[in-house]
């Protein structure tokens, strides 16, 4: 709406200067009788800036009064209608003519030079659903779209001194608060899911469905992983990569831990103890969505503790809520933590506030091309995706460490 005021500005302003021009071209006819070339040329000038404005008033009036993209057939424009469809024509029959056109008119970085196309923006909405469903991480932490190779953001290390002073009062000079600068890079992720061409020219098979499904579920596995325990070269780095120190002595670039006292198991007597110990050890303006992360092995063991009472800790989800709760706080399992075994030291438990503390950052855009060739008799969809992770708030992890004596 902005861009077309001030084309309506823009577009009263070349009119009035056309007008006065031409009242000096009257004037000159009157006293000389016969028109100034000067004038002339400026006023031919004046006349067609004004018809090219007024041209690309009309465009955008036409622009804004199309109806916004939506998730529903219906309430996309045709344009869109028309690349979705020639999109699933490529995706079932392979040609790329129509989609090609279509890619290369809008100037989309999706180009089959760039290796595969753009899939459309409802088919990647969808799948960018699919993928916070299936990845717990993805669901819980923050989130963020770039279209650069890498986004950098600046963390408060620590806060800026703040005090209260009467309106005459001398003001002490307040410290500075301590900037990180930590830059997150996006990586290439892929998946090549596969179908037969008889699947694919079946009709009646939604295929949309089943390829934001396919892609999506592939993909979910693999950059959770990379959440927890990525190593930062060509993936994400995970918070589980980062090194732990003792509580009280937290530093930036480690997370805190609690340990049990017991390799693979809780400490034998007042078991329970060390969960609140460590909800305790988070500050309280994180405690409010934090969550409890765990593989299923050590949900069972966290399933089976009681307190002084004989009271089990752990609760099941009540009425919509499905999800169970731990001393008040939301259990949450996650297939690729470090399992809980016995006589084995691990980190099998995280108290955390991913909102606070785990950035996910998502390139715009998911490219697909279509293979017929290196997996015959199927057609493979190589499709890509750029994403990227990393801690950005270490105060908001606690881990809790089945270990005992001194560890690393």
């Amino acid at each position: 709406m902005e861009t077309v005021l001030n084309a309506v500005n823009e577009l009263g302003c070349a009119f009035e200067e056309f007008k006065s021009t031409y009242d000096e071209r009257l004037s000159s006819l009157e006293k000389t009788g016969k028109a100034d070339s000067l004038i002339e040329q400026k006023l031919s000038r004046l006349n067609a800036e004004v018809d090219r404005k007024y041209e690309n008033l009309n465009k955008l009036q036409l622009a804004f009064k199309r109806p916004a993209l939506g998730d529903t057939e219906g309430s996309l424009s045709f344009s869109e209608q028309e690349r979705k469809s020639a999109f699933f024509h490529y995706v079932r029959k392979g040609d790329e003519t129509k989609l090609f056109q279509l890619e290369a008119k809008a100037l989309s970085s999706g180009s089959g030079a760039d290796g595969g196309y753009l899939i459309p923006q409802v088919v990647s909405d969808r799948i960018g659903r699919e993928l916070a469903n299936l990845s717990p991480i993805r669901e819980l932490a923050s989130v963020m779209t770039i279209s650069s190779s890498s986004v950098d953001l600046l963390i408060d290390k620590e806060k800026a001194e703040v005090g209260w002073a009467a309106e005459t009062q001398q003001r002490d000079e307040s410290t500075s608060p301590k900037l990180a600068k930590i830059q997150i890079p996006v990586h290439e992720l892929y998946a090549k899911p596969r179908a037969t061409q008889k699947l694919l020219d079946d009709s009646r098979v939604n295929i949309e469905e089943w390829l934001a499904n396919r892609i999506s579920t592939k993909m979910a596995q693999v950059e959770n992983k990379a959440f927890l325990e990525g190593d930062g070269d060509n993936k994400p780095k995970g918070f589980m990569n980062y090194a732990t120190v003792e509580r009280g002595a937290l530093e930036w670039g480690k997370i805190e831990h609690l340990q049990t006292g017991v390799n693979g198991a809780f400490a034998q007597e007042n078991p329970g103890d060390i969960l609140i110990e460590t909800i305790h050890a988070m500050k309280s303006e994180y405690q409010k969505d934090a969550v409890w992360l765990m593989s299923r092995s050590a949900h069972a063991a966290v399933r089976k503790l009681k307190d002084r009472n004989g009271l089990y800790l752990w609760l099941p989800g009540l009425g919509a809520e499905s999800t169970p709760t731990l001393l008040g706080y939301k259990v949450v399992i996650v297939e690729d933590m470090p399992p809980l075994t016995p006589d084995r030291p691990s980190n099998a438990i995280v108290f955390a506030n991913l909102k606070e503390g785990y950035q996910i950052v998502d390139r715009a855009g998911i490219h697909i091309l279509r293979d017929p060739f290196s997996a015959k008799p199927y057609v493979e969809f190589y499709t890509t995706k750029r994403v990227g992770g990393d801690v950005m708030n270490f105060d908001a992890f606690k881990i809790i460490k089945f270990a005992g004596g001194e560890q690393e």
